[in-house]
């Protein structure tokens, strides 16, 4: 009886193997004549690559793939296959695509799918239609004296170990561009409560974690995840933010109907966005979520926490990353740093204040910026899922299935850069260079109705920060180009830390 049964579940369990092989042979056999790009481990049907690779290993392992197929190909993601995208024709295509605006079911391990974005198809379409608005030029160009103020604050924190000390960059930028989010979206007394250094800290680990679980294949389910220490450590972490964060926007919540219900009373009164003198104060985001309360497309409680989770850690590491990556390649490349230093001296001697017209002067300062985000995209790879069948190359692609981009890769292709392509040269952003290259070779902000909402906040936020750096510090370092090496996850940063000798000008001798 016993080796009945036994006979009688290898059937079963064998059984059920061939008909979960043959349902998903049947799924793939769309892509059969797509080049199938080997994994290096491969272990029943799944590639393990990167469960058995480090960090450094998996993101040149994923970005040599793309460089390695010239148009589309499928790849493995453990069990998974993907439709990897690699030519910008074929990027403009999907990315630009109506039908091809979902996220993955990873983004999901955000935890923010009620904001714009991990929010499903329909939901993010509402939202973004509905804060379009909120990021336009007008309100952008406004924060630029939060922008100024926090970076002053960074300068006074370098100035204390600038004596040629050798400092890690990022722990300065991030902790900046966490108080310019915070008191763009928040307001600025946000960063002036007890707890504040505790919820930059938890912030930054929430991002961690997020993206220890991109990598690691075998924490995808629930059910494992769950009981891991990553998952406790996850769940405390939000918990605090949640409580940070959650009491300043019930605050401002209430601060927001007193005002409205005040403006009522009094109809000449000012409105929310101008000031006893008449002067036009930053409508800061959540105040903006606010108003959209009140439109025919008003957001829940849930909407509006999730969105301002969303801008606060998606808008903390595009600028802080950018601005460290920035610092490193200006103390790399001592003659790029002159020509920014002395294009900021030129256009604000004596420090004088920032504008959004003075700024727009700093054109070698945007072509260098520009550089650094084509070496260095800080979302470098990005994942769509298509809701309807969709073409490419002449292949048809059934609805459900998951479309890989490497920003990293398109940003090395040699036939859209050049041989000198890995070379680091802010004039390949020269008018005359960008009109020749295809339109779609640089996409440091994805692209598409789905992009950054977030990039033009982030370009500016940037620039004011370079300009404050430069204009004060001289950055030197021992390492080359040659040394800088990358890590996987959602965002790009080194294995190690960004250090940069920082002396201030004054002490030294031009």
């Amino acid at each position: 009886m016993f080796f009945i049964t036994v006979a009688l579940l290898i059937i079963m369990i064998s059984s059920s193997w061939l008909l979960l092989h043959f349902h998903i042979k049947r799924k793939r056999l769309f892509a059969s004549c797509l080049e199938m790009h080997e994994p290096k481990v491969r272990f029943l049907g799944m590639d393990l690559t990167m469960a058995v690779e480090n960090e450094v290993q998996r993101f040149q392992s994923v970005w040599q793939m793309f460089l390695g197929h010239d148009r589309v190909f499928k790849h493995l993601l453990g069990p998974i296959m993907c439709i990897g995208v690699s030519h910008p024709d074929l990027m403009q295509k999907a990315l630009a695509h109506s039908d091809c605006l979902e996220k993955p079911f990873f983004y999901k391990f955000v935890q923010l799918e009620h904001g714009i974005f991990t929010a499903e198809y329909k939901r993010w379409k509402s939202q973004r239609k509905a804060l379009n608005p909120a990021f336009n030029m007008k309100i952008l160009n406004s924060f630029i004296p939060i922008f100024a103020d926090c970076s002053a604050r960074m300068i006074d924190e370098l100035s204390k170990c600038a004596n040629g000390e050798t400092v890690d960059m990022f722990k300065f930028t991030s902790k900046c561009t966490l108080e310019m989010v915070c008191a763009t979206t928040l307001g600025s007394s946000a960063l002036e409560r007890e707890g504040c250094d505790e919820f930059l800290r938890n912030i930054e680990s929430l991002f961690e974690l997020i993206g220890n679980r991109l990598l690691r294949i075998e924490l995808f389910p629930e059910f494992i995840y769950q009981l891991t220490s990553f998952h406790r450590k996850e769940v405390l972490v939000r918990k605090q933010i949640d409580e940070f964060a959650g009491k300043i926007i019930e605050e401002k919540w209430a601060e927001h109907i007193a005002s409205n219900n005040n403006q009522e009373e009094i109809p000449n009164s000012k409105t929310a966005e101008e000031g006893t003198d008449g002067i036009r104060r930053p409508l800061i985001f959540i105040e903006q979520l606010f108003s959209l309360s009140n439109s025919s497309r008003p957001f829940t409680d849930e909407e509006i926490l999730h969105n301002v989770f969303t801008i606060l850690i998606a808008g903390n590491d595009t600028s802080g990353l950018g601005v460290a990556h920035a610092c490193l390649f200006l103390a790399i490349y001592p003659d790029i740093q002159q020509k920014v230093y002395d294009e900021v001296i030129k256009h604000f001697p004596a420090n004088l204040p920032l504008d959004a017209d003075s700024l727009r002067q700093l054109e070698y300062t945007d072509m260098f910026l520009k550089e650094v985000l084509r070496h260095c995209p800080v979302a470098p790879t990005v994942a769509r899922q298509n809701l309807k069948d969709l073409e490419l190359d002449g292949v048809r692609i059934p609805a459900g299935n998951t479309l890989t981009f490497s920003f990293f890769a398109l940003h090395r292709r040699e036939d859209m850069w050049g041989p000198d392509a890995e070379k680091f040269d802010p004039e390949n952003f020269t008018p005359e260079r960008c009109e020749k290259r295809h339109p779609y070779a640089f996409m440091p902000f994805s692209s598409g109705s789905r992009n950054c909402i977030g990039g033009r906040y982030a370009m500016i936020s940037m620039k004011v920060m370079i300009v404050h750096v430069v204009r004060n510090f001289l950055l030197k370092t021992e390492l080359k180009h040659a040394d800088l090496k990358y890590k996987f996850g959602m965002t790009l940063k080194l294995p190690f830390s960004h250090f940069i000798q920082v002396c201030r000008r004054d002490t030294v001798s031009e």
